[in-house]
C-alpha cells in the first residue's frame, strides 16, 4: 500500500468521525436531548435567572472565530499545514474571554442578593 493511499484513507477517517460527531450533536439538538433551555442566562445568587450579554458576545464571537480559522483551512488544505492564527484574532478571543470572566467575578463577588 502506497502513502497517499494510507493518507487518503486517514483522512477519510478523520472526516468520517468528524462528520458523524456533528450529526449526532446536531440530530441530539434537534430532539431536546441536548438542554439548551437557558444557554443565554446566567443565575443570580438568589437563584434566579437572568439574562447574560456576556455570554452572548462570548458565544457569538467564539463562533465568528472558529468559521473564520475553519474558511482559513479550507483555503491552504492543499499545503499541507494549518494556518496560523492571527494575533488581532487572539488578542480579540482574550478580551471577549475577559468580558465574559470580569462579568461573572463582577455577579459573583461584588453584585448583592435582593
Amino acid at each position: 500500500m502506497s502513502v497517499t493511499r494510507l493518507i487518503w484513507f486517514a483522512r477519510l477517517e478523520v472526516f468520517g468521525f468528524l462528520g458523524g460527531l456533528a450529526a449526532i450533536i446536531f440530530h441530539r439538538l434537534l430532539t431536546g436531548r441536548i438542554n439548551t433551555n437557558y444557554l443565554l442566562y446566567g443565575t443570580n445568587k438568589d437563584g434566579t435567572r437572568s439574562f447574560s450579554p456576556e455570554r452572548v458576545q462570548l458565544l457569538l464571537f467564539t463562533l465568528w472565530t472558529a468559521m473564520s480559522y475553519l474558511m482559513q483551512v479550507a483555503e491552504t488544505r492543499h499545503s499541507g499545514l494549518l494556518p496560523d492564527i492571527p494575533t488581532q484574532t487572539l488578542a480579540l478571543l482574550t478580551g471577549s474571554h475577559a468580558i465574559y470572566l470580569g462579568g461573572k467575578a463582577y455577579s459573583t463577588f461584588f453584585k448583592k442578593a435582593s
